[in-house]
């Protein structure tokens, strides 16, 4: 199960904290796939099938800080536990254009991130952060994350998203660590 986080409405959309929705919409168009929403329920969500294997994309609609609230709920919903998760989100600490995976992490100040952590009890589950940079001088981290990239980063980040979906699409036939490897050897920068 990858869950991308974001803030949910047109008014979020084109901002720098939906990066993690950003990453499942490309991810969903390169596979003819959309989004579909339950009733009354706070998420959207796809699959992929292949072999016999399931893959279920979700975009938490609870806003970003509280992405975590929904996990039960979607665990039960499709069959998977912590160790099948990987969540997409947005990072400061890398420059736009910049994608890292890692198997575990701490959540480093991001909201979306400590909601999954206190909701699993732990920060064991595998990430991709997609790199959205640091705030110019004279503007906060708020105002940076729910802010609009300019043209040059945004295409940035939407070529360094073509550059991971390919491997990351590949995920049950390569598994974690070669996914991980994968995903960071893309990267034309890597740290």
């Amino acid at each position: 199960m990858v869950v991308g986080l974001g803030n949910p409405g047109p008014d979020y959309q084109a901002t720098r904290h939906n990066a993690g929705f950003w990453f499942l919409d490309h991810w969903a168009g390169i596979l003819g796939f959309s989004f579909r929403k339950p009733w009354f329920r706070p998420f959207s969500w796809t699959e992929v099938k292949k072999n016999g294997d399931r893959l279920v994309l979700v975009k938490p609609l609870t806003f970003i800080n509280r992405s975590g609230e929904l996990l039960g709920e979607l665990f039960t919903r499709f069959g998977a536990t912590s160790e099948d998760l990987m969540v997409v989100f947005d990072q400061m600490d890398l420059p736009p254009g910049r994608v890292r995976m890692k198997p575990h992490g701490s959540a480093a100040g991001h909201n979306g991130l400590k909601s999954i952590d206190e909701a699993l009890g732990h920060g064991n589950y595998h990430r991709i952060a997609v790199g959205v940079g640091r705030p110019q001088p004279g503007t906060g981290v708020v105002e940076h994350v729910l802010g609009i990239p300019s043209p040059e980063d945004r295409h940035a980040v939407d070529v360094a998203l073509g550059r991971v979906v390919a491997p990351v699409n590949e995920l049950w036939s390569r598994g974690w660590e070669p996914l991980i490897h994968a995903v960071n050897q893309r990267d034309p920068n890597p740290s």
